[in-house]
């Protein structure tokens, strides 16, 4: 059995400020397979990587680039930082302006197009499955995934297939051998997130999952030595 692919969520977050130039370079040094990290779109226009919707009070959305903290960094210099590992970019967004989204999946989707590497390098995620609907037509070539908590996955999957996703990344307390399999079946892979149990990482490797998003991806690594 294939080891599943271990994504440092945020970077190596429990060593570094999280969504970091530092986490994500800490995250390769760790050995880790790939790297997980959120973009947001800024006022005007530009592409930064942060989590939350606010930062030091200021909502990101609503602010100019140079008026956030000098910590957050652009995706370009972040992508640039994760060293060539395949990188799974969460979209976030907060307010359901229709023409803010279409921006945002448009700016993505030409900027990742833009820069000189193999498109199947990047997977883009959201829980705003519209997005990555957008993205998916904008680009059917990047590699798309659908987020959800505990929603009903087996509609989690249809919308996959009928969408042409290539995966979905569902919490991993919903995570059991029927959804991989009925996954696999239709040729969508399956990325869990937030792994931060040894012992559950090594359960889910065994139902054949493709990807850990995690806090800990060294021992995370460790644990899956053996696969």
């Amino acid at each position: 059995m294939t080891r599943p692919q271990v994504y440092a969520h945020r970077g190596a977050s429990l060593q570094q400020r999280e969504n970091s130039i530092e986490a994500f370079l800490a995250a390769a040094e760790l050995g880790a397979d790939g790297i997980e990290l959120d973009v947001r779109r800024t006022l005007n226009g530009q592409l930064v990587v942060h989590h939350d919707s606010h930062a030091e009070g200021l909502l990101i959305e609503r602010s100019e680039r140079a008026d956030l903290p000098g910590y957050i960094p652009d995706l370009g210099a972040a992508l640039d930082a994760c060293n060539g590992l395949r990188v799974n970019i969460e979209i976030k967004i907060d307010g359901t302006d229709v023409s803010e989204s279409s921006n945002l999946a448009s700016e993505l989707e030409q900027y990742l197009r833009s820069r000189a590497e193999p498109i199947n390098r990047w997977i883009v995620s959201s829980f705003d499955h519209a997005i990555i609907n957008q993205i998916r037509e904008l680009s059917p070539g990047l590699p798309t995934g659908l987020l959800f908590g505990r929603g009903c996955w087996p509609e989690v999957i249809n919308q996959a297939v009928a969408n042409g996703h290539s995966a979905i990344h569902p919490h991993e307390s919903v995570i059991d051998d029927r959804l991989v399999q009925t996954a696999h079946a239709a040729g969508i892979n399956v990325n869990a997130w937030t792994v931060n149990d040894v012992a559950r990482s090594l359960e889910l490797a065994a139902l054949g999952i493709d990807g850990l998003i995690t806090d800990i991806p060294d021992e995370v690594l460790g644990a899956l030595s053996d696969f």
